[in-house]
């Protein structure tokens, strides 16, 4: 189990504030994260490349096809204003 002063410490280099019920929450939480890692050292890596990222694959694209829809109408004609098929809104900023 993570120590409660380590906690704090880390709590407080990450500029938050736990109370005592968080404290105790966050303890349980990381201690069962390292166990996890710690079960993950144990598994034999050797021979595995390296990856970069979990999904090497290659990315499914589809062609871009204009579909009309009379629910996109319906809602640009419903909007209180609107450009051609933009709806406006006001400036946020």
């Amino acid at each position: 189990m993570m120590e409660k002063e380590e906690l704090y410490k880390t709590a407080s280099l990450a500029r938050l504030e736990l109370t005592e019920k968080e404290a105790d929450d966050l303890s349980q939480a990381v201690s069962q994260m390292i166990e996890y890692f710690s079960m993950m050292e144990k598994i034999d890596v050797t021979g595995l490349e390296p990856t970069t990222h979990v999904s090497a694959g290659k990315n499914r694209v589809r062609k871009d096809e204009i579909v009309e829809s009379s629910l996109a109408d319906r809602m640009i004609e419903a909007a209180p204003e609107h450009d051609d098929r933009f709806i406006t809104i006001p400036h946020v900023l």
